[in-house]
């Protein structure tokens, strides 16, 4: 049973296209930043890091928008390839197929989750206790009676 709210969301008409435009922003931001930050260690560690570049602009600023750049035209190259973009409209078709769970789903399955990894943790730790009275006290003492 889905609930009134991810039943109502899977009858919407949303166009993949939509999702696939959130999800190149949200992903081109994310690679922007970490590209700034990378590009940041590498002048650094170069020596490109002593002093302002620019007069008024912060050191900081030349990754920044180096990075920024580089995710744009990744963002661009991924859009403008037909591969790349038609398996990102895919993707964004089947995601519109998924039927959601429900929070009682949610919760149930959570709970079964959490009570077979306590149950594995039990037994793995007798089987542990039981593997290391094997080794460390009984077979010294079988050994010796040899």
């Amino acid at each position: 049973m889905a609930s009134e709210a991810s039943e109502q969301a899977n009858r919407a008409e949303v166009d993949p296209k939509r999702f696939v435009v959130i999800s190149y922003l949200l992903l081109g931001l994310v690679l922007a930043f970490f590209l700034a930050n990378v590009l940041g260690r590498v002048f650094v560690e170069v020596g490109i890091g002593q002093g302002a570049l620019v007069s008024g602009i912060p050191l900081s600023t030349p990754p920044f928008l180096l990075g920024f750049a580089l995710a744009l035209g990744a963002g661009i190259y991924s859009w403008v390839n037909p591969r790349i973009h038609g398996l990102a409209l895919e993707v964004a078709t089947e995601l519109k197929r998924v039927t959601w769970p429900s929070w009682e789903e949610t919760r149930v399955s959570t709970f079964a989750v959490v009570v077979a990894s306590l149950v594995a943790a039990v037994v793995l730790s007798a089987i542990d206790a039981l593997s290391l009275r094997l080794m460390v006290d009984w077979l010294p003492w079988f050994w010796e009676k040899l």
